[in-house]
């Protein structure tokens, strides 16, 4: 999974932020201007610039790779930051591929469904067993869907308008992660059973 080279770019990330810790702007606030930039990407989507709106939808994840070490730089880590940034990512997300629903309908709303059940396999678990934010093994993560945008529109730029196979692309590895998901689910239920350890309510409900 794509995502696992995050750990990997701190060089970069510490170069890129160094300007807004400089500033001292608020993680919240790069967060914010991370949405702002993809609501630009979407307007250039939407008149078919693709080379500005490749851009666009560089520079808003951007902000996503940046905020945390800025929040750390300056001391203003905390739990509701960290759920600011996950809810703000998602609405980047919407964004991103919502942008394309009126060029290519199917494709778009095909993404966007299986994202969303993609994304919602991992927290819904948490409502049966105590689960921690781990990377489960699964394919169609956020990362993964951001290199086949970018790469679509890239092609785009130079006259390739494969932006229809890349939204079809990401609809098939999000519905494949979804399942994976939901089997690694079905492991971690079956284990906290052996274990004892579903979440009070849930030992509840079984003891009825």
């Amino acid at each position: 999974m794509i995502s696992k080279l995050r750990g990997k770019i701190g060089l970069l990330q510490r170069t890129l932020a160094w300007p807004f810790i400089k500033l001292k702007i608020s993680p919240n606030i790069i967060s914010v201007i991370g949405l702002i930039l993809a609501l630009i990407g979407v307007y250039f989507v939407s008149v078919q610039n693709w080379p500005l709106a490749f851009l666009f939808f560089l520079l808003a994840p951007t902000m996503d790779l940046i905020d945390g070490c800025v929040a750390r730089a300056l001391n203003k880590k905390s739990n509701f930051g960290n759920y600011f940034e996950t809810m703000i990512d998602k609405f980047v997300d919407f964004a991103m591929l919502g942008s394309f629903v009126l060029i290519h309908p199917l494709a778009a709303i095909l993404a966007l469904g299986f994202s969303m059940l993609s994304s919602y396999a991992k927290p819904r678990v948490a409502l049966i067993i105590i689960a921690d934010n781990h990377d489960w093994p699964a394919i169609g993560e956020h990362a993964d869907k951001l290199i086949i945008i970018l790469i679509a529109l890239l092609l785009a730029s130079f006259g390739f308008n494969v932006i229809e196979y890349g939204l079809y692309l990401i609809a098939l590895i999000a519905l494949i992660g979804t399942l994976q998901r939901m089997k690694y689910a079905k492991k971690l239920i079956e284990k906290a059973e052996k274990k004892g350890t579903l979440l009070p309510y849930i030992k509840k409900k079984k003891e009825r």
